[in-house]
């Protein structure tokens, strides 16, 4: 391993999943991301600790579970949701360590780029324009014995999937997920996103040739992944397998790449991971376990399961999982609708309405069922419901009680009762201060 301090660069795709090449989606064009993972780390089995954008980067970032770092919503406008106070940042450790840290593009795990510890903030715009400034900045950056982490955030994937560079790809070429009804507006759909993922692969490479040709190539960590699933049913916003695997890939000085791990990995992990990589001590209280030890042959003890959570997207639907190697189990804590959908039908939740559509599903499973158990071994698409299954009803216990052990011991507030967003608090407050407000008025009219 290198000794000298360890450039960290970061790059984050939104709503991607693990829709690549390299990862087994045999239509869409990453030759940039599949040749960095060809020469790199690359774990098959990488989750995300919550199928929303902002608290699976929060978690990322944190090494805990959003439950317990604030985050269990959205971060931007009126959703509001926070870091709590004490919440300590990657960013922040390694700018008290001496980094110098920058952020090109979303961040989306805190309300502020400020309140991650970025000391300097580049604007956003599309992925190939932050590969430009990027590779902008590395080229000119001067030789320097400050370390440097940087965080590359692209809006691609998401909804719309912009894709400013790159023309889709004729419908009929595409391969629709054994989960999707193959409707022709799911296609639509998928060639948009097929079409912003080759975006933000050119765009990826870019960044990895301006590293490797720069005076930092020696020295930089290079780490590629994303928030959380595709954004379509029975994937983003869910705790399906399509909803909380992601990539996982990273290329590390002085640790030889071409491996693919099979360890299940979850995001929380990587925060303490990239400390030990730094060669710096971690916060008390972290949920994730580095696994430094797997990346560089020494002690690792692999996960024997992962958790995953959600408690808000665009409204209150608390939701907890554990993932073994072969079993699965979601417990659904509100009667809420099978899928979340946008509001927004032309513009972000056509595809979304249609398949609800197609599926044809009756009223009486619209709603989330109390538990879902499913045998990832021999229904990998979570498709046939085993809760109530006699004969999996050790299976069944065993599970709900680590769940159960899990949310104890990460303090899970959910135990106590339903969980209030930011909007709450903050909606209360406004009530309330109005309401005293009117309350003195009226008594100095008496």
């Amino acid at each position: 391993m290198n000794k000298s301090p360890t450039n960290i660069v970061v790059v984050i795709c939104h709503d991607l999943g693990q829709h690549l090449g390299c990862y087994g989606s045999p239509d869409v064009r990453s030759p940039g991301i599949d040749a960095f993972a060809t020469s790199a780390i690359r774990f098959q089995n990488s989750f995300c600790a919550a199928p929303q954008c902002s608290p699976s980067r929060a978690a990322l970032w944190t090494g805990r579970f959003p439950h317990a770092n604030g985050v269990v919503g959205l971060t931007h406008a009126g959703f509001a949701n926070d870091l709590n106070p004490d919440e300590k940042h990657l960013v922040q450790i390694l700018r008290g360590a001496g980094y110098e840290t920058r952020l090109f593009g979303v961040q989306h795990g805190a309300r502020s780029a400020q309140r991650c510890g970025y000391e300097h903030v580049h604007d956003g715009g599309p992925c190939g324009e932050l590969a430009g400034d990027f590779a902008e900045f590395i080229s000119q950056r001067q030789s320097t014995d400050q370390p440097l982490f940087v965080q590359i955030g692209f809006f691609e994937s998401h909804r719309p999937f912009p894709h400013h560079d790159v023309e889709p790809l004729p419908r009929d070429q595409l391969t629709v997920p054994p989960y999707l009804p193959d409707i022709p507006e799911v296609r639509e759909d998928l060639a948009d996103l097929e079409a912003s993922v080759a975006s933000a692969d050119r765009a990826f490479g870019r960044i990895v040739e301006s590293i490797r040709s720069s005076n930092i190539a020696a020295n930089t960590l290079i780490l590629f992944t994303a928030d959380h699933g595709i954004a379509f049913p029975h994937a983003k916003m869910t705790l399906y397998d399509p909803g909380i695997k992601v990539p996982l890939i990273l290329s590390v000085p002085g640790v030889c790449g071409g491996v693919v791990h099979q360890e299940m990995i979850s995001n929380v992990d990587v925060m303490p991971t990239l400390l030990d990589l730094a060669g710096l001590a971690h916060p008390a209280h972290l949920h994730g376990r580095s696994f430094q030890g797997l990346l560089t042959g020494g002690q690792y003890t692999p996960n024997e399961a992962i958790f995953a959570e959600k408690t808000y997207h665009t409204y209150y639907d608390p939701m907890r999982a554990i993932r073994t190697s072969r079993w699965k189990l979601i417990a659904n804590f509100e009667f809420a609708p099978w899928q979340e959908t946008s509001p927004d039908y032309f513009g972000n939740a056509k595809g979304y309405v249609e398949v609800s559509k197609a599926l044809k599903v009756p009223h009486d499973a619209q709603y989330h069922p109390p538990f879902e158990l499913y045998d990832l071994e021999n229904d990998p698409y979570e498709q046939h419901n085993l809760a109530d299954e006699p004969s999996r009803r050790s299976t069944f216990e065993d599970l709900i009680r680590s769940l159960r052990k899990w949310m104890e011991e990460t303090g899970d507030p959910l135990l106590e009762g339903p969980m209030a967003q930011a909007t709450y608090r903050h909606r209360m407050m406004e009530f309330k201060r109005i309401g005293q407000q009117a309350d003195a008025g009226e008594s100095k009219l008496r």
